[in-house]
C-alpha cells in the first residue's frame, strides 16, 4: 500500500508542473520580447482587410456596357451579392471565375475593371464586403464563458474579456496573450499584462482596435495548473472517490500492533 500510495504522489507532482492540455506561454527572452504596455498594443499596425472564403461580396457596377439596352441598365442598376467560395473565388457575368481570397475589394475591384474592359465602356464596379464568418474575435482560456465575439461589437481588449464574463480565479492576467495573423497569414504572438486592469490612471488607457482573427487567450496560473493537475489524477484516474480517510484502532488490554485501514469515500 505504502508503494501505491508513494506512486500517486509522484503522479500528482508530475502533473502539477505540466497538466494535460494546458496551454503554457514560453518563459524567459521569448516572452518578454513580445511583453507589451497595453499602449504598445494600441500602437500595433493594423493590416488591411482581405478578403476570405466565405465572405459575402456586394459588388456595384459603375459602368455602362457597349452595347446599352433597357435590360442592361435596370441590371446595372442593381448592386449583387456574391458569396466567395471554398476555394477562394466567386463567378460574375461576362468574366466567369474569378479569384478573390487574399485581396483587398479596392485590389478585387481593379482586377474586375482590367477584364470588364472588353465589355463596358470606363468599366468600374464598387466592392463591399457586408458579412463574413471569419469576422470575429476568440476568447479563450481562463475565462467563464470562452465564446467567438463579433468585430463590431469590441473596442478594446478589456471589453473582450469582460464580454466572456472575465477571469477565473485559477486564470494568470500577466501572460494574456494575443494572436494576430500578419500580412502573410501567420499569427504573430504577443502579451500584454492586465493585472492592473482596474487601476485608474491620470492619462487613462489606450485602447485596442481589433483585427478580424484575432485571438485572445488567458493562461492559468501556477497554482490554477497545478489544481487542475490534481483534479485530474484525484478525480478522474485513481480507482477511488476523492474523500480518502484513514481509520486508526487498537484492542485495549492486548498486544495487538495498531491496524490502519484506509477508507475511500
Amino acid at each position: 500500500m505504502k508503494k501505491y500510495l508513494a506512486t500517486v504522489v509522484i503522479c500528482l507532482l508530475a502533473t502539477a508542473c505540466t497538466p494535460m492540455g494546458t496551454l503554457v506561454p514560453p518563459g524567459g527572452e521569448a516572452f518578454r520580447a513580445r511583453l507589451l504596455k497595453p499602449e504598445d498594443l494600441a500602437k500595433l499596425p493594423l493590416l488591411p482587410t482581405r478578403v476570405r472564403a466565405g465572405d459575402t461580396l456586394r459588388i456595384v457596377p459603375d459602368s455602362q456596357p457597349a452595347t446599352m439596352d433597357l435590360r442592361n441598365l435596370v441590371e446595372d442598376a442593381q448592386s449583387q451579392n456574391y458569396v466567395v467560395r471554398g476555394d477562394g473565388s466567386f463567378s460574375y457575368r461576362f468574366i466567369g471565375r474569378v479569384e478573390a481570397a487574399g485581396k483587398t475589394p479596392d485590389e478585387l475591384a481593379a482586377e474586375m475593371r482590367s477584364r470588364l474592359d472588353a465589355y463596358y465602356r470606363e468599366p468600374g464596379v464598387t466592392i463591399n464586403i457586408t458579412s463574413s464568418p471569419s469576422n470575429r474575435v476568440i476568447v479563450a482560456g481562463a475565462v467563464r464563458n470562452p465564446l467567438p465575439i463579433d468585430l463590431g461589437a469590441l473596442v478594446s481588449i478589456e471589453q473582450a474579456i469582460f464580454a466572456a464574463g472575465g477571469l477565473m480565479p485559477a486564470a494568470d492576467p500577466r501572460m494574456v496573450s494575443l494572436l494576430r495573423m500578419d500580412a502573410q497569414d501567420r499569427y504573430q504572438v504577443y502579451f500584454v499584462d492586465l493585472s492592473k486592469m482596474l487601476e485608474p490612471t491620470e492619462q487613462g488607457r489606450a485602447s485596442l482596435s481589433f483585427q478580424r482573427g484575432d485571438i485572445i487567450f488567458v493562461p492559468k496560473s501556477t497554482a490554477g495548473n497545478m489544481a487542475d493537475g490534481i483534479d485530474v489524477y484525484i478525480n478522474q484516474l485513481l480507482p477511488f472517490s476523492r474523500a480518502v480517510g484513514l481509520n486508526f484502532s487498537k484492542n485495549i488490554g492486548s498486544n495487538d500492533s495498531t491496524v490502519t485501514t484506509i477508507n475511500g469515500n
